[in-house]
């Protein structure tokens, strides 16, 4: 059995026994001791691009342990960078994909988005420590398809979590949802030759609001989650079917390796 099928087994035990908190716990205070063993930060190379990243949670810990299981699609990406490229990493969290990408632009120009408070503060943290921000640019909002404000909640509260959502509850945080288009032609961010979109379901309306400007996009790489897109009335399919409308061409990766099952990788290119 893989680790990753004995995780997800070991998961449901604990939620049908009602003790996943209590695994939860256990879990966090292990990480904690592997962070602090490790002095706190972790170097991690892709290919020949290395990245150190800053540890400070049980889920930064596994993010730079394994990636998030999309190794292979992160060597695909930066593969396709010449250097000189503007780059939109959409749902950044804390740097995952950030990190590497801005150590590959030294010509170019990384844009980060991460409306979530304390995944922006860590992606900051994170591209400060490889010193990369004078190519780079992080942007406190998520993309849309309306220029409107909104609110983020998740399922969980933790830095490096991911499982963020957005919503019309006022409970929730406040936050600047634009759509890219509109950012474009205020001048606040160039326009993206390649585009990489984790937004919890939002991909749809992410890919909506950027317009016109998918035109000159060469290379995007989308995270897309089936059961998530339903929050927003959307599917799959649509997703695909605007990438093809916008003229590229898609291979889907399957799902991350760490078993993350819920989700699949499009590489969207021209």
């Amino acid at each position: 059995m893989s680790q990753s099928t004995h995780r997800q087994l070991a998961a449901a035990i604990a939620n049908r026994l009602g003790v996943a908190s209590a695994i939860w716990r256990l879990d966090a205070l292990v990480r904690k001791l592997q962070i602090a063993a490790r002095g706190g930060t972790r170097r991690v190379t892709v290919d020949d691009v290395t990245a150190t990243f800053d540890l400070s949670t049980r889920m930064e810990y596994r993010r730079a342990s394994d990636l998030c299981g999309e190794r292979t699609v992160m060597q695909r990406l930066l593969s396709t960078l010449e250097g000189d490229e503007t780059v939109w990493d959409i749902g950044a969290c804390v740097g995952t994909y950030a990190c590497f990408l801005a150590e590959t632009l030294p010509d170019g120009h990384l844009v980060a988005f991460e409306p979530e408070p304390a995944n922006r503060d860590r992606l900051t943290v994170n591209l400060e420590r490889n010193g990369t921000t004078q190519n780079q640019q992080i942007l406190p909002v998520a993309l849309w398809d309306k220029n409107e404000p909104l609110f983020l909640d998740s399922e969980y509260v933790e830095a490096g979590v991911g499982h963020h959502f957005l919503t019309t509850d006022e409970t929730a945080t406040q936050i600047e949802a634009r759509r890219g288009d509109s950012l474009v032609q205020a001048g606040d961010v160039s326009a993206p030759d390649v585009m990489k979109i984790d937004v919890q379901g939002a991909e749809l309306a992410v890919l909506r609001g950027c317009g016109d400007l998918l035109q000159d996009v060469h290379t995007c790489v989308v995270e897309i989650h089936p059961t998530k897109l339903q929050r927003y009335d959307a599917t799959p399919n649509e997703v695909e079917s605007l990438l093809r409308g916008a003229g590229f061409s898609l291979v889907n990766c399957g799902e991350p390796t760490n078993g993350r099952g819920s989700v699949y990788l499009c590489f969207a290119q021209r």
